[in-house]
């Protein structure tokens, strides 16, 4: 099932037997070198972890987990750990072709919750913050992620604009990302 960042956003995360809240969901955490979503941060008393591994099931209402003891710190995961220190965000981050024609900002992406892979990205040029066109770029056009830009194939440019409530593209499969840890 297809899911974007704004739907999973905010949403509860409940323990699946006792309906208990164990906080919301904050942020996605995408590691950048594959495009694998590996764990969603959530608040409760402190900054936690949840690992994508261990979420039971996604409903239009909520998060659902088997066990509460999955949540964790994110210094208490080593391999997710090893991800935030990347410091590598998907949403907000500005897009650029491999000729260096900017593209805009991203204002949602979509993964795949069978695998947890990053499939889209939806990005919009914005006036004023407001986004005025919005692109739909399929993951297997992302050349690298950074942190403070991704960069995209010359051909997407091509691809027509859709606007705010056009019609999405067909998914394309993912593709392994690169990731330049030196900001280059």
């Amino acid at each position: 099932m297809q899911k974007s960042f704004r739907e999973i956003l905010g949403l509860p995360i409940r323990e699946k037997l006792s309906h208990g809240l164990l906080g919301r969901v904050e942020n996605l955490i995408v590691n950048p070198a594959n495009g694998e979503i590996v764990a969603f941060f959530t608040r409760k008393d402190k900054k936690l972890l949840l690992p994508t591994v261990d979420i039971s099931k996604i409903s239009a209402d909520a998060v659902w987990v088997e066990n509460p003891e999955a949540l964790a710190t994110p210094d208490e995961i080593i391999r997710i750990a090893e991800v935030i220190k990347m410091n590598t965000s998907i949403f907000a981050n500005k897009v650029f072709t491999v000729s260096r024609q900017f593209l805009g900002e991203v204002v949602d992406f979509r993964f795949e919750t069978k695998g947890w892979v990053l499939t889209k990205i939806d990005v919009a040029k914005k006036i004023l913050g407001i986004p005025t066109a919005q692109k739909l770029i399929n993951s297997s056009q992302i050349i690298r992620i950074k942190p403070n830009e991704i960069t995209v194939r010359d051909a997407v440019v091509a691809i027509r604009e859709k606007k705010v409530v056009g019609k999405e593209t067909t998914n394309l499969s993912p593709a392994t990302l690169k990731i330049d840890e030196s900001g280059n």
